[in-house]
């Protein structure tokens, strides 16, 4: 998956423009220190220089104008401002300067180049909850698509009722191959003509497998489960759908989001619990990234299908929006939670160590060294750091 996949729209202080070349620069700043009559130098890194971003970008229609000055507006503005980079997403730049050309060919339009520089970026409040849903319901997410399965069954089997059954068949065998290969006992008979019931049952019946102690890694279990939800993405794709609801696949696709989310939520819960008793955590702030980032993946994944099924006749649209509200609320979830923790950042060793001084080292407490071993799994020996190692930490 290269950049054309994963393009923002470019805009400053709101304004959106045409990117046509984008140009990132770095520089470092050197101290160098040489004696007299010497050709050796000793050179000292004193740091990274800002970031500098040059634009090049058009504007063309018969209202190019009106986007144009609305832009001038924007850059003209004192201080820095947001600036959506196409690749990077979201920065805060400031304005160094600008220039627009005209050409007697193209008497709609206009190019312009715009140079920033990277501002730092705006301080999160740390220590502060976020305005997030206590628990985020999986009914929510398969709420529409049950919905319009049920009129589809209800009219299938009035037009055709040897496709009806096919369909309840393939449903009913589909369910039951996800419960053997889950290893999920079926406790009671599902209704079939009812598929909120069913979808709702089967995440209930995903998310009880998913249970964190300490004798096992949690988020060793929490991958094991989401790697097994995921060998289901093809389970209603076979050669003889021509007669089969598409609303089928799309409730489908919502009760495999669905069980992933609801996955994370006994996450977010677990680490809400253990904080509120404070305790150790079982999931670190690297770990819940990687689950954040994991539903991330997984919810775009689901909108791009989405979006190529609106040709189909489907609700593809109120649907595509659920799944963005419910990537924004987990995003800030976890965020929350690793917003409680110290920042993550990296400490160099200087010298030979283990983790026991590292610890005494950094927080005048010994005591810490599991908490950075926890933070560092590849971490072959814990008994024999070498100089040059970057550990992971939290800050002091």
């Amino acid at each position: 998956m290269g950049w054309a996949t994963d393009l923002h729209d470019a805009s400053f202080r709101g304004v959106q423009f045409e990117c046509t070349t984008v140009s990132d620069s770095w520089s470092k700043t050197i101290a160098t220190h040489q004696a007299p009559y010497s050709n050796a130098a000793s050179v000292e890194d004193m740091g990274n220089d800002p970031r500098r971003i040059s634009i090049q970008a058009v504007y063309a229609g018969e209202d190019y104008l009106t986007w144009l000055n609305a832009l001038l507006a924007a850059l003209q503005e004192n201080g820095p401002g947001e600036l959506i980079h196409p690749i990077f997403g979201i920065c805060y730049a400031q304005v160094t300067n600008h220039n627009v050309n005209h050409d007697v060919d193209n008497y709609d339009a206009c190019s312009f180049s715009i140079d920033f520089v990277i501002a730092k970026s705006q301080k999160t409040k740390r220590f502060i909850p976020l305005k997030t849903q206590s628990f985020i319901q999986p009914t929510y997410i398969i709420a529409n698509p049950a919905a319009a399965l049920k009129q589809a069954l209800e009219k299938l089997k009035l037009n055709d009722k040897n496709a009806f059954f096919n369909v309840v068949n393939k449903i009913r065998t589909g369910l039951q191959t996800v419960r053997n290969v889950m290893g999920i006992a079926k406790n009671a008979i599902e209704n079939i003509l009812s598929p909120e019931t069913w979808a709702t049952g089967l995440i209930d019946d995903i998310t009880g497998l998913v249970t964190f102690d300490m004798s096992i890694s949690a988020v060793s279990k929490w991958r094991d489960v989401i790697k097994r939800i995921q060998r289901f993405d093809k389970l209603f794709d076979t050669d003889d759908a021509q007669n089969e609801p598409v609303e089928l696949k799309q409730l489908w696709r919502a009760t495999q989001v669905a069980s992933v989310v609801a996955i994370s939520q006994s996450v977010v819960a677990t680490v809400r619990n253990e904080m509120a008793q404070n305790q150790e955590t079982s999931f670190t702030p690297v770990e819940l990234a990687v689950i954040r980032q994991q539903n991330r993946q997984t919810l775009q994944q689901v909108i791009n299908i989405e979006r190529e099924q609106v040709s189909l006749g489907i609700d593809a649209v109120s649907q595509i929006q659920v799944y963005k509200e419910i990537a924004d609320q987990i995003h800030l979830q976890i965020q929350e939670l690793i917003e409680v923790h110290p920042p993550i950042t990296t400490a160099s060793i200087q010298v030979p160590c283990t983790l026991h001084w590292l610890a005494h080292f950094l927080y005048e407490d010994m005591e810490r060294a599991h908490e950075i071993r926890r933070l560092n799994p590849d971490l072959v020996n814990p008994a024999v750091l070498q100089p040059g190692m970057e550990i992971t930490v939290y800050a002091r």
